[in-house]
């Protein structure tokens, strides 16, 4: 009998830690199949085959407060345009010219090595408020020309921010220009947090209404051990909606689905207890 209760009162520590390393398997297994996802090359126009130019954009972060993309922009010549093995140094005159850009044109004379460039893109359409809804639009038009002249060239575009998925929607190639509509849109561990924010924000302004209900009905005067942490949930609740990733302006959908109605639901609760807890006492 003694070997029987000793084993059921173990049960519960098996199961709970059964119940983490699922938690972690799942968990990882999760983040594989994101890890995908992420740092995506997108590749715009045909292989480099000849003499050409490619277009390499890395889009390092991407800030939708300022609505634009900060890239990082590396011009390969390959074939006759290039001069060694690296492909950093052209042989003839470059020109790359990106009407939508920030960086409207830049030159590259023959025999220079070719530096990588910051290349700012504007975002359209998307409102940051619809966080973690949001949805943006980028245009990537490039024209290159070599001596004067329109060659072969195609471009590249890879996602590193890890807030943000980026992906290649609309392409078209000419002679010397290559333009691509890019769709950016929240990452799938943002959209996870922001709902996991929201949840919790609706817990915890509901426990301290249930908390204050009870001390009401209890009629247990003015408890200041519950009201210490009513007040303390009150702020934590701001630093709690400030943390969430990509900072969303005040006003946001998350603060109209929780946040404001959390805030409120707290404050009405203290303000109830301490109402009821001087008449109590009085």
């Amino acid at each position: 009998m003694a070997e029987t209760a000793s084993k059921r009162r173990g049960l519960p520590y098996v199961l709970a830690a059964v119940g983490v390393l699922c938690a972690i398997a799942i968990g990882a297994l999760a983040y594989a199949n994101e890890r995908g996802t992420r740092e995506v090359t997108s590749e715009v126009g045909a292989e480099q085959v000849g003499d050409g130019v490619h277009l390499e954009f890395g889009a390092q972060r991407i800030e939708a407060q300022r609505r634009e993309v900060v890239t990082q922009l590396r011009v390969v010549p390959w074939g006759a345009l290039a001069t060694d093995q690296d492909q950093t140094i052209p042989a003839k005159n470059i020109v790359v010219e990106l009407p939508l850009a920030t960086t409207t044109r830049m030159e590259l004379p023959a025999g220079d090595r070719i530096a990588v460039k910051e290349v700012r893109l504007p975002l359209s359409d998307g409102v940051i408020s619809d966080y973690p809804f949001d949805r943006y639009t980028v245009q990537l038009l490039a024209e290159v020309t070599v001596d004067g002249a329109d060659i072969p060239m195609s471009l590249s575009y890879t996602d590193y921010d890890p807030f943000y998925l980026s992906r290649v929607t609309e392409e078209q190639v000419d002679a010397g220009v290559a333009y691509a509509e890019i769709k950016v849109k929240r990452s799938r561990g943002t959209f996870i947090l922001a709902w996991f924010q929201l949840l919790v924000m609706w817990l915890l302004s509901l426990s301290v209404l249930a908390g204050a209900l009870y001390i009401v009905r209890h009629r247990l005067g003015l408890p200041w051990p519950a009201l210490g942490w009513m007040a303390a949930t009150l702020f934590a609740l701001v630093g709690f909606r400030n943390a969430a990733p990509g900072t969303p302006p005040v006003g946001s959908l998350i603060d109209y689905c929780a946040f404001f109605w959390a805030e409120a639901i707290v404050a009405f609760s203290i303000a109830l207890v301490t109402w009821k807890g001087v008449r109590v006492t009085g």
